[in-house]
């Protein structure tokens, strides 16, 4: 059930943003907080994609086994670009975009690994060869997520409003059912009894961590539904710590 969820993820972090944006201007003004710089992160991921090549020939994809590769990978999903204490602002989006793009294909490739070429990948066998390297990198993603949306909001609030066209409005809509179907195949996941729990409590603490970008960003009607899809995944939760997570997670949503 797990890979259905990773399935739902692929592709829905980023891809709407582009017509959000188009050509305006995007404000100098921020959340007051430091810019946000991802040079350690794409310096990292140059040496990650050096690591991946040399596992090739054996067939695999780099582990976190290895300390050159946990390292590369801290710094490519680095989540002190995503704090939950900083508000994202206009002026973030653009390396925002490219952070957060990076860092979901290299998960991905651990996802889609493909070593002999056949039709398809064997995705329930990546998730259970590679789960020590998807999950950090779904957790990270569940985080971009809501930071994006974030960030559009306040690109959003400083448009002029003769710039709001149907084109962004469009691409708003689609953000937001991004955002909507991220925390679906989070929950669904969460659900999943073969997840390890402490990769469980770390996706949830992601979304928990997030509830209230996600809050602030989604219209009363979706923050709803995804309370609805929490509350139905509650019951099935054993791990006290993942329980806890989406209890504050429902909360947050709620209060909005």
């Amino acid at each position: 059930m797990a890979r259905h969820a990773m399935r739902q993820l692929l592709g829905r972090i980023l891809l709407v943003l582009a017509p959000l944006l188009m050509t305006a201007p995007v404000s100098a003004q921020s959340s007051g907080s430091a810019p946000l710089d991802d040079t350690a992160a794409r310096a990292a991921l140059v040496r990650f994609n050096g690591l991946a090549e040399a596992a090739k020939p054996a067939g695999q994809m780099p582990r976190v086994t290895d300390p050159a590769v946990r390292q590369a990978l801290a710094a490519i999903w680095d989540v002190r670009l995503l704090d939950p204490a900083r508000r994202a602002g206009a002026a973030d989006i653009q390396v925002l975009m490219r952070f957060c793009e990076a860092g979901g294909q290299v998960w991905r490739s651990y996802f889609q690994f493909n070593p002999g070429g056949a039709a398809n990948p064997d995705l329930a066998a990546n998730m259970k060869t590679y789960a020590d390297e998807i999950m950090p990198g779904f957790a990270f993603s569940v985080r971009c997520s809501a930071t994006t949306l974030e960030a559009a909001v306040a690109f959003l609030a400083a448009l002029p409003a003769e710039q709001m066209n149907q084109v962004r409005r469009d691409g708003w809509n689609r953000m937001r059912l991004g955002a909507t179907q991220v925390i679906r195949g989070t929950l669904t996941t969460l659900g999943d009894a073969s997840v390890a729990p402490d990769h469980a409590a770390m996706i949830a603490k992601a979304l928990a961590d997030s509830a209230p970008r996600f809050a602030a960003g989604l219209e009363p009607a979706e923050r709803q539904a995804a309370v609805a899809a929490a509350r139905t995944a509650l019951p099935n939760i054993r791990l006290a710590p993942v329980k806890a997570a989406l209890e504050t997670f429902v909360a947050t949503l709620e209060v909005r």
